[in-house]
């Protein structure tokens, strides 16, 4: 007999629930004919690149291991490090919550403006200083090390159209939250800005993720071989010409 009693609970519960979803979609919708779009403003920038040359490659393998190990990942031992690129990304986001009076005492709370800032600080590649400058080994590394660098800008310059669209269709997808009479709604307005925040940031972790992947592709085997050969065939290539100068040098 409890067992009954209780699901007669349960089921006047979840009637009285979806009573009241249903009346705050007539809120929702009310809210939605007066507000205006919100104001969508979306700043970046690359950072300012230097170059260092005071590390040796030693040291360069060790900071290079740790980012592999960020990644739960094993630098390969055949890897030898003679550059290295290191950056940082910023996402900064701020929210304006506006507030207006609906039917029944009711106030919604919608974004009025978006604010996010979204690119690089301090980037900065490294070349170790027992790679002589102007041999293959240096010049490899420079080349390996800015095509990293090329491969941020050109992420970052894929994704902003991307995250800007995101943040147009922000209100479509979190749509906007009712107050009853009853609540606080600063209350409620903090709980809100912290999902929208959650919302663009998941969005923008899901971008680094694939970003490191492209960079793990230039860190590769195939292409630390590819490299590596270069550089010898163009040593061997050095070493048949001093040959041949050598052998008419009378």
């Amino acid at each position: 007999m409890k067992k009954v009693f209780f699901a007669l609970i349960f089921g006047m519960f979840f009637c009285n629930l979806g009573i009241a979803n249903e009346n705050l979609k007539q809120y929702e919708e009310e809210c939605l004919s007066i507000i205006d779009k919100p104001k969508i403003k979306l700043t970046s920038s690359y950072g300012k690149l230097k170059y260092d040359f005071e590390k040796d490659s030693k040291s360069l393998r060790e900071e290079t291991e740790l980012q592999y190990k960020k990644q739960g990942l094993e630098m390969p031992k055949e890897l030898e490090t003679m550059g290295l690129t290191k950056i940082n990304d910023s996402f900064e986001f701020n929210m304006e919550v506006g507030q207006v009076g609906v039917s029944q005492g009711y106030k919604c709370l919608y974004p009025e403006s978006i604010d996010v800032f979204m690119g690089y600080y301090l980037p900065r590649i490294y070349i170790a200083k027992d790679a002589p400058e102007g041999s293959c080994v240096y010049n490899i590394a420079l080349r390996h090390e800015q095509t990293h660098m090329r491969i941020y800008i050109e992420a970052l310059d894929f994704f902003l159209p991307k995250l800007k669209n995101r943040m147009e269709r922000s209100i479509e997808e979190k749509g906007v939250r009712i107050v009853a009479p009853n609540e606080d709604a600063q209350t409620v307005a903090s709980i809100y800005n912290e999902e929208y925040t959650k919302y663009l940031k998941d969005y923008v972790d899901h971008w680094r993720k694939q970003v490191i992947n492209e960079q793990l592709k230039m860190d590769s085997i195939k292409q630390y071989i590819t490299e590596s050969r270069l550089c010898k065939e163009l040593e061997e290539e050095a070493e048949r010409k001093k040959e041949n100068e050598d052998e008419f040098d009378f």
